[in-house]
C-alpha cells in the first residue's frame, strides 16, 4: 500500500493536515478565549456537549500540573518539541511507511504543534474548552489539538495491530499436502 501513494501526494496530505488541524485548533481556542472565558459553561444536546473555558498547565487530563514550573517547561515544551522533531523526521525521511501510519503521525504532529504553540506563547498553559459525556460519565476538558493527538494515537494503534497481523501471516509458510507427506532428505 505504501508504494501506491507518491511522495508528493503524501507531503500534500501532511501539509493539509497541519494547516487544517493547527488552524482549526488555534481559531477555536481564540473563540474560546473571547466567548467562554469568565462565563458559565454552555451546554448542548441535554448536556452531552459542554463548552467551558479552562487553562491547563499540565498534560493530558492535567497530569503534571502540580510539578514545578521549570520541570513542566522541560517536559511539556522542550521534550515535546524534541518529540515533534523526531516525528517530523520520520514523516520526511521514512515517507514510504504504510499510509495509515503516515496519517497517524501527521495527526500527532499537528496536535502536538497546536498545543506547543499555546505553551510557548501563553506562558506554559494550553486553552481547553470541550467536554463530552452522559450523566456523571464525562471526559476531561480538551481541545481540537487533543482530538488530533487522540485520533493519531488510535490510528497508530489500529495500524500496529494490522501490521502485526500482516507480518504474522507473511512469516507463516503453508506447506502443500505433497510437501507435508514427502520427507526431505539431504545427500
Amino acid at each position: 500500500m505504501s508504494a501506491t501513494v507518491s511522495k508528493a501526494t503524501r507531503y500534500t496530505l501532511l501539509i493539509a493536515c497541519l494547516l487544517f488541524c493547527v488552524g482549526c485548533d488555534q481559531y477555536t481556542k481564540k473563540i474560546a478565549v473571547e466567548k467562554l472565558k469568565d462565563e458559565q459553561p454552555i451546554t448542548y444536546f441535554n448536556n452531552t456537549l459542554r463548552m467551558e473555558y479552562a487553562e491547563n498547565t499540565g498534560a493530558f487530563l492535567s497530569v503534571g500540573s502540580r510539578l514545578s514550573k521549570p520541570v513542566r517547561f522541560f517536559l511539556l515544551v522542550i521534550a515535546n518539541a524534541a518529540f515533534l522533531i523526531i516525528v517530523s523526521g520520520m514523516l520526511i525521511f521514512r515517507w514510504q511507511m504504510p499510509l495509515v501510519q503516515f496519517i497517524a503521525l501527521s495527526l500527532l504532529l499537528a496536535g502536538g504543534i497546536g498545543n506547543l504553540i499555546d505553551r510557548v506563547f501563553l506562558n506554559g498553559i494550553v486553552i481547553d474548552f470541550l467536554n463530552i459525556g452522559v450523566g456523571p460519565l464525562r471526559t476531561g476538558i480538551f481541545n481540537v489539538a487533543d482530538m488530533a493527538i487522540t485520533g493519531g494515537a488510535l490510528l497508530m494503534l489500529v495500524s500496529w495491530f494490522f501490521t502485526k497481523d500482516q507480518m504474522e501471516k507473511g512469516n507463516h509458510v503453508e506447506l502443500s499436502p505433497a510437501e507435508q507427506a514427502t520427507p526431505s532428505t539431504t545427500e
